[in-house]
């Protein structure tokens, strides 16, 4: 569930993460995307987001100044193990909504649990289209 006015965001550097947003674009579900590289701005940017939350993943800072745009549910598809734990140590103080790592590696749950993320789902397939049938199902339950 999303609270109104906030932007699911998602972290998308891989092809099941920008089938995602395509999909969460394609059902007018406000989204920013989280961006570590020139290379994935670029990405966001030709898929149409116009929201790009820039983090600097290199370093060993912890801070992040808070984004621009309210940021809401968040989904990280892991690209790597250690960038999804300095992703989750930056970006859990973005938001109070709930942080999904979606990941195709059998790492320990309990990492990214301690990290910040409510919830860990482990794949195999490249079809995500469950995490918007979630999405949208939670937000049709909310209070008018």
């Amino acid at each position: 569930m999303h609270n109104e006015g906030r932007m699911v965001t998602v972290f998308a550097p891989n092809a099941m993460g920008i089938d995602f947003l395509k999909q969460l674009r394609g059902a007018n579900v406000p989204v920013a995307a989280i961006s570590n590289n020139t290379r994935l701005t670029a990405s966001m940017e030709k898929l149409g987001v116009k929201h790009i939350c820039s983090v600097k993943t290199t370093s060993q800072r912890k801070a992040t100044a808070l984004p621009a745009v309210p940021v809401g549910r968040m989904y990280v598809f892991e690209q790597s193990f250690a960038l999804t734990c300095r992703l989750l140590q930056q970006c859990r103080p973005w938001t109070d909504e709930m942080i999904t790592v979606i990941t195709k590696q059998n790492y320990p749950k309990s990492i990214y649990r301690m990290l910040g993320a409510d919830m860990v789902i482990y794949t195999q397939s490249d079809q995500v289209s469950f995490l918007l049938t979630d999405l949208l199902s939670q937000d049709s339950h909310q209070p008018a």
